[in-house]
């Protein structure tokens, strides 16, 4: 028999979920550490567990299960079973990538930040990816290519007309 390991298993599914039926899920569920989030619109949310089981089938097997005894009539729509090492593992990893403002690419293309603000004008500069209330923020990565590919040309940039 092969020996049961320690799964994270997610579950993304529709039903009608508001804050308190979250709660009553996570308290029946509280023996597999149960996670629950709900989506804004309260038509469906995710769950994530912890399993024992011998493989990742087995542990879906398991959480559908759960699932199901404790939400009647949900329709799931997304699954995932990782190792539990695998999960610690990723849960480590930023969701987003690195990110740079102003006073990064100024230092990044060694020019003044006055001069980094007006790079968004240039037309290959790169698009933001996030937009905040102190500014936008640019993927590092693709503002170090592009300073990597820039013409440099001497003296003042011609004004825009």
């Amino acid at each position: 028999m092969t020996r049961a390991r320690e799964w994270q298993v997610s579950l993304d599914f529709k039903a009608r979920l508001d804050e308190d039926a979250a709660f009553d899920l996570m308290e029946a569920l509280g023996r597999y550490g149960a996670s629950v989030s709900v989506d804004p619109g309260h038509t469906g949310g995710g769950l994530t567990l912890a399993v024992d089981a011998p493989d990742g089938e087995t542990a879906l097997d398991k959480a559908l299960t759960l699932l199901e005894k404790n939400m009647p009539g949900a329709t799931v729509t997304g699954l995932e079973a990782r190792e539990w090492a695998d999960a610690v593992a990723r849960n480590r990893e930023p969701l987003y990538p690195p990110v740079v403002g102003y006073a990064e690419i100024a230092r990044m293309t060694g020019v003044t930040r006055q001069r980094a603000y007006a790079f968004p004008r240039i037309e290959s500069f790169p698009k933001p990816v996030i937009e905040t209330s102190q500014g936008p923020l640019y993927s590092e990565d693709a503002v170090r290519a592009w300073a990597q590919t820039r013409e440099l040309r001497p003296g003042r940039p011609k004004a825009m007309e």
